[in-house]
């Protein structure tokens, strides 16, 4: 848990720098092989570059495909899916991450970024602080982006990373 708050509370020393957003996609898709629990596919362009930490990036990712894995799972078979999935608008990239489990209930969704909050699912499902939405949403911002959870039409929940497009 204190390396997780450390983790928030760090102080904002990013190194801001282009990067191919797909290698950083398939980077942290490999701590993730275990396809018993979790498959992720990436339909992330290979010449997409974004203007990001590449190491903070690749921490926004594996939190929220752990996320994905404990709380987005299919309720037949117990395997989460994840589709990565980009999209360019104007002087942006907008990641999306999407999990296709049960979604959050709406009335929390907001609540999910605030530290030491955790949802229904979170709270009996497995252990935690409370700290992994948050955690993104500030390393994002510490990238000049934003961050913005939203349940999928249906079903599975949205996770979209929008950050600035490098030349």
């Amino acid at each position: 848990i204190i390396d997780k708050f450390m983790d928030y509370a760090r102080p904002g020393d990013t190194q801001l720098s282009p990067v191919h957003l797909s290698s950083v996609v398939d980077r942290e898709m490999t701590a993730f092989r275990d396809t018993s629990q979790i498959r992720i596919t990436s339909r992330v362009a290979i010449d997409t570059k974004v203007v990001a930490d590449d190491v903070e990036l690749g921490r926004v990712l594996q939190i929220l495909f752990e996320n994905a894995r404990r709380y987005g799972r299919s309720t037949d078979t117990g395997i989460a899916r994840v589709l990565v999935t980009y999209a360019r608008t104007g002087p942006w990239v907008i990641l999306t991450v999407r999990d296709f489990g049960q979604g959050a209930d709406p009335q929390k969704l907001a609540q999910l970024t605030t530290p030491f909050f955790r949802g229904d699912a979170a709270r009996t499902a497995a252990t935690g602080a409370g700290l992994g939405l948050a955690i993104v949403e500030k390393a994002v911002q510490r990238m000049g982006g934003t961050f913005e959870l939203q349940n999928a039409v249906d079903g599975g929940l949205l996770a979209h990373i929008r950050l600035k497009k490098a030349p």
